[in-house]
């Protein structure tokens, strides 16, 4: 899966305009989340392409197998495992995409309505639980690389004892005892360096996991704390409310002199 190198989101205009509209309206909680997503995509891209040079590596060794039916066999196998990084990476794309086009909504809103609906509308782009399904897609991916390499590990294992069986068949036609099937060494053959590209591209699956979770825990903390500072407005709100509620004493009403 081969994809041309785009613009980062931080240089991307609707970005950058969207950040000092934020910012210039003291919305730093707002400014945070689409800060913190802006630098994780941009950060991602990266470490994904690193996956897709493991999978052009696995399509390198494809290419040196002569026998159909293996041939055939492992191609299944890394059209499973390529199927699963193609998902990852369309998720990447979508929610790239998605985030421009929210950044262009919410400064119309900002221009049309104000500040209010212009927080409502970063709220609305949901961006903890967009990292959080990232999260959960880079797992599933991971786990089904390690399926794959599990697979590569037991086909290489039954060519190798296949070959050994084939070479004691024409041993005995030629009278001579036969050998010991050895189990094969796990780094060598072209299967095992296939395995071995999975097993690398379920690592850096895995890496990309734990730093979708960080940043989500991060954010979310962040978040939190945010949501709890009392604001100006509110506390001032507070204390007309409190100031309501309490009794008024009459005013004292001086004695009266004794006659």
């Amino acid at each position: 899966m081969e994809t041309a190198r785009q613009t980062a989101l931080m240089e991307q205009p609707e970005i950058l305009e969207l950040f000092r509209v934020l910012e210039g309206n003291g919305l730093k909680k707002e400014q945070k989340e689409v800060e913190s997503l802006v630098k994780y995509l941009d950060g991602m891209e990266s470490q994904f392409g690193q996956v897709l040079e493991e999978l052009r590596d696995v399509k390198e060794q494809l290419s040196k197998i002569q026998d159909g039916g293996v041939k055939a066999s492992v191609l299944r196998i890394a059209e499973q495992a390529q199927g699963k990084v193609q998902e990852v990476g369309g998720q990447f794309h979508t929610v790239r995409k998605n985030l421009i086009q929210s950044a262009k909504s919410a400064l119309q809103t900002f221009k049309e309505k104000g500040k209010d609906d212009l927080q409502k509308a970063v709220s609305a782009m949901k961006i903890p639980s967009v990292l959080a399904r990232i999260q959960e897609r880079l797992h599933g991916a991971m786990e089904s690389m390690n399926r794959q390499a599990d697979k590569m590990e037991v086909l290489s294992g039954e060519l190798h004892a296949a070959g050994g069986h084939i070479k004691n068949v024409g041993r005995i036609f030629r009278g001579k005892e036969r050998e010991k099937v050895e189990p094969q060494a796990t780094d060598r053959g072209i299967t095992a360096k296939i395995r071995k590209s999975f097993l690398t591209i379920s690592g850096r699956l895995s890496s990309m996991e734990q730093t979708t979770g960080n940043v989500r825990k991060r954010l979310e903390q962040f978040v939190q704390k945010e949501e709890k500072k009392p604001s100006v407005k509110g506390e001032l709100k507070k204390l007309k409310e409190e100031k309501k509620m309490v009794p008024q004493l009459p005013v004292p009403v001086k004695q009266q002199a004794r006659e």
